[in-house]
């Protein structure tokens, strides 16, 4: 499977960071990993870090590698976050010749909505008032301008950078966090790779000036909304032109790499989305949802945590586990099972998947992350907050596991006074959910 193989040619010669995320045996760079996964799964990730951290960087090579196309292009179509954004400089424009010409309105599209991958770069230096304007297109891949509306048929992978916050960054607004199915974190680099680092990375076998300057001729020249198919169908063309060229200058380098076409594409996702899931993963998952919420209201406010019965558990840590979270997690369980080339998704993956699915979308309590500030670690606090609070909610899992059988045993027949029984005696939000029915 090329993706693998394509996976050590990143970290060995355009990437190099330390391999610190543990699924079985195997040990991979969290940050490789899933912005590999996310570009085959045409899904949404943030990458956090420092300035000069490598997080534009990063996502714009291994786009070259999974999208096939020349490095300028990329760079080309990446949106740079900053007050003065405007929908005109992303998305599309008004025709001013043909408006005073003829004095009609006519659409012109930027590169961006062509492009089968966007980075947003420092994406929380748009203002609260402009992040709103992608949030079909992040969440959907539909974009509109002035009543026109481009809708592909192809997926696109989509990235957000961020760096941590400064005078001139904005906090993101929830629903566009909830939009991003993961977030990662650039890494502190071993001293080797910082020497690396410090000579230079050669990412030549990316680029191609005059390739991409032929294609953005093309979309520019092309740009209306009646022309949209044929230029999606123009850029899956020079994709697969390109993908030919990629292989032959990995070849060079003394790389054996195979890289999937449209066709193997399409099989590894469907192999991925029809990967088994273990009957375990379901009940944590269950567990987990009814945990999280508040027992003294819907409208959850930590101040209420004091004293209250509930106070040890996932709901005095973190604020919810949106629908939209539940979907990202179930979907990136699978495909780590599948990278790790494992039979069926299990706990393993679960538990690796849900801090990095979580923590950038779902506000922690004071209380968890003075609880974590000052401990030792490799990772920000609200990621470490995160996994230290899922790894607690598992142990008390484990321990409730076979009750929880129980109970949706006894659930099945109708048996209410047996689950009020194991309610009483676990005293856990799951059993309290089961009698709501």
């Amino acid at each position: 499977m090329g993706f693998r193989e394509i996976y050590e040619f990143i970290q060995m010669t355009l990437f190099f960071g330390d391999e610190t995320l543990q699924v079985g045996d195997k040990k991979y760079n969290p940050l490789i990993l899933f912005t590999i996964i996310t570009s085959i799964m045409n899904g949404k990730e943030l990458i956090l870090g420092e300035y000069g951290s490598g997080k534009t960087t990063s996502a714009e090579r291994i786009s070259c590698l999974t999208k096939y196309l020349p490095l300028e292009f990329i760079q080309a179509a990446t949106i740079h976050g900053h007050p003065e954004q405007t929908e005109e400089k992303i998305k599309a424009t008004l025709d001013l010749g043909a408006l005073e010409k003829e004095g009609k309105e006519v659409i012109k599209w930027k590169i961006l909505p062509f492009s089968p991958s966007i980075i947003i770069d420092e994406v929380n230096r748009l203002p609260v008032g402009k992040q709103s304007m992608i949030l079909n297109e992040i969440d959907r891949n539909i974009w509109s301008y002035r009543g026109e509306t481009l809708i592909f048929s192809s997926g696109k992978a989509f990235f957000g950078t961020i760096n941590y916050q400064d005078a001139g960054t904005t906090r993101l607004i929830p629903p566009l966090l909830d939009r991003f199915d993961i977030a990662v974190e650039t890494s502190i680099l071993h001293p080797v790779r910082k020497r690396l680092v410090r000579r230079g990375i050669d990412d030549s076998i990316l680029r191609d000036a005059e390739f991409s300057e032929e294609i953005i001729k093309y979309i520019m020249d092309s740009s209306i909304s009646e022309r949209a198919r044929e230029i999606e169908k123009y850029i899956s063309e020079v994709s697969d032109e390109f993908r030919s060229v990629l292989e032959r200058r990995i070849r060079e380098e003394g790389y054996n790499i195979h890289l999937p076409d449209a066709k193997e594409m399409e099989r590894i996702r469907d192999e991925i989305y029809s990967m088994p899931i273990s009957p375990d993963v379901e009940l944590l998952l269950d567990y987990i949802g009814q945990e999280v919420y508040c027992q003294l209201g819907i409208n959850k406010d930590y101040s209420k945590c004091q004293g209250c019965h509930y106070t040890n558990y996932l709901c005095s840590d973190i604020f919810s586990i949106s629908n939209r979270a539940e979907k990202s997690i179930f979907t990136y369980s699978k495909a780590l099972a599948w990278w790790n080339e494992d039979g069926e998704v299990d706990i393993g993956h679960l538990i690796a998947v849900l801090p990095f699915a979580l923590w950038h979308r779902t506000s922690i309590s004071d209380r968890k992350l003075s609880e974590v500030r000052e401990k030792e670690k490799d990772v920000s606090d609200e990621f470490f907050a995160v996994d230290d609070a899922i790894k607690k909610v598992k142990r008390r899992w484990e321990e409730h596991r076979i009750y929880q059988i129980e109970a949706l045993n006894h659930l099945k027949k109708g048996e209410y006074d047996e689950i009020e029984e194991l309610f009483s005696l676990t005293g856990h939000p799951f059993f309290k959910s089961l009698l709501r029915s």
